[in-house]
């Protein structure tokens, strides 16, 4: 996309072509898109009053609400670039990311004084705005008091190549890096999704994820207003919260990790909520069992797997409505407006059926790293993004994904997917969640452990879940250690650190199983 494009300019469109339409809902509050715009604008001017120019990095950090929102907007209408940040890092951490990205100027809840202050000392950052009465800052309301009233901002003109914001990504196997989304990437993307989802202008996605995080942010996020549809905000990321909301609001489609799923699922009068706007669930990384537990319980909702990441843009490939059952387990075919492939060690793509690593091209992948040429060259190649995750692509272009690069576990010279290992485990009854990792072990260099979560009110012993795998797997891929824990640690994007629980096993003496 070449020339100026601004996604906040979708926006203004709604502002006069819907102005009485509901635009956003959060906690009780309500905005039309009149209201929304003219919300955007004096945000915008109080950016500009503390000195924050086209291109300047401003930094975001608070849990999700309204003015979260409209201050994405804000900063993208005056053409800066935004930069939303984890408020469950240590506040040494935020600052690290903050200096690494040349942050201008931070916005912040009055709940983080010691993120602000530790933010506020980095020598970039010329102005901490508080959303609050805490004094570690300009409070935003001054700003905005003097900003109220004065004249419509024009969208500034920014090239669809342009940087629109910077979203770290987790970390779990390296450290973070800045992944750059332009304003074309975040427009083919909500262009794919109102494709992908048949979005209309009545439809009112629920954000149930954070939106430091890019399923928050675009699966679908902020883009809503540029369609014309209504953003319900929840601030609770608990299952029962989620469902009240969804059924007191006409939540039309939503955004589930895989533990809120579970937290769902285990209430006992899921089916006494008027759930019937609810057309669609998101989901990824769920057994096949849980997911059709969830179309059992709302036959009624479109259950929708698929392949994402933040260097995507979110999704690169979307399992079809009609194909949610013969292929379930899959992570769908190609979204519009991505070319999807699975490569070998030359980059050549592979025949039907075999894992290689998941290669993604076109307008909605990043252009790379914020400020980090020598990680973008190493994952970028002739315009291919390489994802770093194995899978194979059938006969018909449906991803069946393997497992992560760096989590494939090398037995005796035999490569085990430690995802294969973990479907299987999912099958028994009595499990609620798992994750494989690969130990070390004196005889075959590597073997499979597995760490398990019983559903409430079972039992696990160890012994049932090598038995249960044995009637599965080759003997190779079967568990030799297994652990039975309260719970598997995650990061704010729902993800299993394995990390951790490489570093646990590799304090513990194990008792070898199989």
């Amino acid at each position: 996309m070449s020339g100026p494009f601004n996604v906040a300019a979708l926006l203004r469109r709604n502002a006069w072509r819907r102005a009485d339409a509901e635009a956003l809902v959060d906690d009780g509050r309500r905005w039309t898109y009149a209201e929304l715009d003219r919300d955007v604008d004096a945000h915008g001017h109080a950016l500009r009053d503390v000195g924050v120019t086209p291109g300047d990095v401003v930094a975001i950090v608070g849990r999700n609400s309204a003015t979260y929102v409209i201050a994405l907007l804000a900063i993208a209408r005056i053409g800066a670039v935004s930069l939303p940040l984890n408020w469950r890092l240590h506040p040494r951490e935020l600052a690290e990311l903050t200096e690494r990205a040349g942050v201008t100027a931070l916005l912040i809840d009055e709940d983080f004084p010691d993120a602000a202050a530790a933010i506020g000392a980095v020598p970039s950052v010329r102005a901490v705005i508080v959303d609050g009465e805490a004094g570690h800052g300009i409070p935003l309301a001054t700003l905005l008091a003097d900003a109220r009233g004065r004249e419509p901002l024009a969208d500034v003109d920014v090239d669809g190549d342009a940087p629109q914001r910077i979203l770290f990504t987790s970390g779990t196997t390296s450290k973070p890096k800045g992944v750059i989304h332009t304003h074309q990437n975040s427009a083919y993307n909500l262009l794919a999704q109102i494709l992908e989802l048949e979005l209309t202008p009545d439809d009112r996605p629920m954000i149930s994820a954070p939106l430091f995080h890019v399923s928050g942010l675009e699966a679908p996020g902020y883009h809503t207003f540029a369609l014309g549809g209504t953003m319900v905000l929840t601030r609770s990321y608990g299952g029962r919260d989620i469902i009240e909301l969804a059924a007191r609001e006409r939540v039309t489609g939503v955004v589930l990790a895989a533990q809120i799923l579970l937290d769902i699922l285990a209430m006992d009068d899921l089916e006494s909520f008027d759930l019937s706007a609810l057309r669609y669930a998101v989901f990824a990384g769920v057994p096949p069992t849980v997911r059709a537990a969830f179309r059992a319980r709302l036959p009624h909702v479109r259950t929708i797997d698929l392949f994402a990441m933040t260097e995507l843009t979110s999704v690169a490939t979307v399992m079809d409505a009609a194909h949610e059952v013969d292929k379930v387990g899959s992570q769908g075919r190609e979204s519009p407006f991505t070319q999807v492939r699975v490569v070998g060690r030359d980059d050549r793509p592979l025949p039907a059926g075999e894992v290689g690593e998941i290669a993604v091209r076109g307008p909605k992948v990043s252009p790379g790293y914020w400020n980090d040429p020598d990680a973008t060259a190493a994952a970028w190649t002739d315009g291919w993004f390489r994802t770093g995750d194995m899978a194979s692509i059938d006969e018909d272009g449906y991803l069946w994904f393997a497992d992560r690069k760096s989590h494939m576990i090398r037995s005796g010279g035999e490569n085990i997917a430690s995802a294969q290992v973990e479907r299987v485990i999912s099958e028994h009854p009595d499990v609620a969640e798992v994750a494989v990792i690969g130990v070390a072990h004196p005889r075959w260099e590597e073997v499979p452990k597995a760490y398990v979560v019983a559903r409430p009110g079972r039992t696990l012993a160890p012994q049932a879940i090598v038995d249960h795998c044995s009637a599965s797997l080759g003997r190779f891929k079967v568990p030799k250690a297994v652990a039975v824990i309260d719970r598997l640690p995650r990061n704010d994007s729902g993800k299993v650190l394995k990390h951790q629980l490489a570093a646990e096993a590799a304090e513990t003496e194990e008792t070898w199983l199989s």
